[in-house]
């Protein structure tokens, strides 16, 4: 599902999929730290918490893969991998 409702999707070096929101907050956390900024194209290249370097590039929303689905949830954006699959709870124990 593709949204047009999304300010920017930015593509990482990982091969996972971000949203500006998701960026700052992990910047404004404390979870990442920005060691370079790139206007044009727009590009951020960050420090994980495992030290890890991380480039960031903004992609068009219409080059998204098909399994990726943006979320919008008050001012919160992200980006879901619907491939990935949560593990189910079990909701009775048994005896």
């Amino acid at each position: 599902m593709k949204t047009t409702a999304v300010e920017t999707v930015f593509e990482g070096s990982n091969g996972r999929y971000y949203t500006g929101w998701q960026i700052r907050r992990n910047l404004e956390n404390g979870h990442w730290k920005l060691c370079i900024r790139q206007r044009t194209p727009v590009r951020y290249l960050v420090e994980t918490g495992a030290d890890v370097l991380l480039l960031l590039t903004s992609i068009d929303l219409e080059r998204l893969p098909n399994w990726l689905e943006v979320r919008v949830r008050g001012m919160a954006t992200r980006v879901v991998d619907r491939r990935r699959s949560i593990p189910h709870r079990r909701r009775y124990r048994s005896r």
